[in-house]
């Protein structure tokens, strides 16, 4: 991971973020931090001093079970936060985030911005937004249906954005399956009518 200082580069990634309100109301330092595809971001064993919100690229959120095997959580793109539990102060039981290709995030010391974060009632309803819809994507990928094509469904139902797919690679990866798996099942809901393609690897529920 490399940290970028350039002035012009935050104030641009401040500008165009969801939270401009709530950054731009923070008098702490901040930088923009880069890794690279593959680099954890975050990992229990990782100590982590940082609240970092995504600015490009995307990371891929996990869990190591005590068997060792993993369990995916979520696919993170722009404006995610990460940070939480150390602005809570809880651990980490075996979440990791692996950057998925280069990832960029604004970035700021939890220690010098903890108490102005928790005392920001913009900065909470967001936070707990965001994490309400995070806990709200697992619970239903736990319920859902054994079959894959039964899962794809539910995911383009009630997890996707607008009931499409964008992405058959990522959204594999989600749903615990290969790309040739999921492109085969997108195919047939495509020739059965309950789908239809609207772009390269884009799908969308009719």
């Amino acid at each position: 991971m490399k940290r970028i200082y350039d002035k012009k580069a935050i104030k641009e990634a401040i500008e165009n973020s969801l939270y401009r309100e709530v950054l731009e109301s923070l008098d702490v330092p901040m930088f923009i931090c880069e890794y690279e595809d593959g680099e954890m971001v975050v990992a229990p064993y990782k100590e982590n001093s940082l609240f970092q919100i995504t600015i490009s690229g995307s990371m891929s959120i996990y869990f190591i079970r005590n068997d060792g095997s993993s369990y995916h959580l979520a696919y993170s793109d722009i404006d995610s936060f990460m940070g939480d539990n150390e602005l809570f102060d809880t651990a980490n039981h075996g979440v990791y985030g692996e950057a998925s290709g280069t990832l960029r995030c604004l970035a700021f010391s939890v220690k010098d911005s903890k108490e102005a974060l928790l005392e920001n009632v913009v900065f909470l309803r967001v936070l707990a937004k965001t994490l309400s819809e995070r806990f709200k994507s697992i619970a239903l990928q736990d319920a859902a249906p054994s079959s894959l094509t039964e899962r794809v469904i539910a995911y383009m139902t009630y997890i996707s954005e607008n009931k499409t797919i964008k992405g058959v690679e990522k959204t594999a990866y989600q749903l615990h399956c290969s790309s040739r798996q999921l492109q085969r099942i997108l195919n047939t809901l495509e020739k059965s009518g309950a789908i239809k393609k609207i772009g390269k690897g884009s799908y969308e529920m009719i």
